[in-house]
């Protein structure tokens, strides 16, 4: 029984491990943002091009400016929907693509998989 409930904690305590490896913690607690452009297109870039750029700590930096106060979160979701309405999204060739009226989730330490689930919610809140 015991082992059962450390279980969650270690898949935890190993994930952190791993983001730390892979990302600039400290980025995101000093509130610095550095948001260079790409190079290239998105859709053209190597891995190792977008690595650099380091995707967890700039999703992060976003995520948290967005959710900074109620009144840019209205405001994202006002976007959201007025982008919706007139069609101004797109992905790729395709124009006119409607994304669901959802909010950014934050990333916590204690859950293992928020990460997953911040940058998932980005890559569909992307057009926005």
């Amino acid at each position: 029984m015991v082992l059962s409930r450390c279980f969650p904690h270690v898949i935890n305590i190993c994930c952190q491990h791993i983001l730390a490896e892979f990302t600039d913690v400290d980025l995101v607690d000093k509130e610095v943002f550095v948001g260079l452009a790409p190079h290239s297109s998105p859709e053209r870039q190597t891995f190792q091009e977008a690595i650099k750029r380091d995707p967890i700590a700039l999703g992060r930096a976003v995520v948290r400016s967005i959710r900074a106060s109620g009144q840019r979160r209205d405001h994202f979701n006002t976007v959201i929907l007025a982008g919706n309405l007139n069609k101004h999204f797109s992905i790729g060739d395709r124009v006119g693509v409607v994304v669901p009226p959802l909010q950014l989730l934050r990333d916590v330490k204690t859950r293992w998989d928020s990460v997953f689930h911040m940058i998932n919610r980005l890559r569909i809140m992307r057009p926005v």
